[in-house]
């Protein structure tokens, strides 16, 4: 195969096993690419093969999900770990580290934290109409835009805090064997 023909395909089977998750991908990441590599067909008639094919590709994703899927925690962890930052259990440390080295963590905080408070804004008038019988008003537009903005921008200051604090808690205090040189990354930093 002709070195043209032999970066295309394995840029081709490297994006397509972007469907396992990245601790996998850096454990057995270069052992499967050159398993693809070597089962790549040969050059024909027709030229130099573009990539993977629909088959195979299709076969690495429904694979690589199915692994995310296993390691996965189920609806109500998963929601106590986004929602109130809940350590999980030792069969999710995995996932977890995983999820912090992820480059959107820090937004996927931010906007949490964003999220409870709109709800909060909007749910107090609700509950307390409902529990206490008294008429609470909602806060005025301007001030919502404000909490929210607030949040938005301490998000985007303080994003490195918030994947360092979250490697400390669920990682470091978490006695998860490490195993992984890479410090923890952020988003655009």
């Amino acid at each position: 195969m002709t070195a043209v023909g032999t970066g295309r395909y394995e840029r081709s089977a490297r994006f397509w096993l972007r469907a396992y998750p990245p601790r996998w991908r850096r454990l057995h990441g270069d052992e499967a690419l050159a398993v693809l590599l070597d089962l790549a067909p040969g050059p024909d008639g027709a030229g130099v093969p573009r990539g993977i094919g629909a088959r195979e590709a299709w076969g690495l994703v429904r694979a690589g999900w199915a692994l995310r899927r296993r390691e996965h925690p189920p609806l109500g962890r998963w929601l106590l770990y986004r929602l109130f930052d809940a350590r999980l259990p030792a069969r999710y440390w995995w996932w977890v580290a995983d999820d912090i080295h992820g480059a959107l963590y820090p937004w996927r905080v931010t906007t949490t934290g964003l999220g409870t408070a709109v709800a909060i804004f909007y749910g107090w008038p609700v509950l307390a109409q409902v529990l206490f019988s008294q008429d609470v008003t909602r806060p005025d537009l301007w001030l919502i835009l404000v909490w929210c903005g607030t949040f938005l921008v301490g998000g985007l200051l303080f994003r490195r805090s918030h994947v360092a604090r979250a490697w400390r808690k669920h990682v470091l205090d978490g006695n998860i064997p490490v195993d992984t040189p890479d410090p923890p990354r952020t988003a655009g930093a």
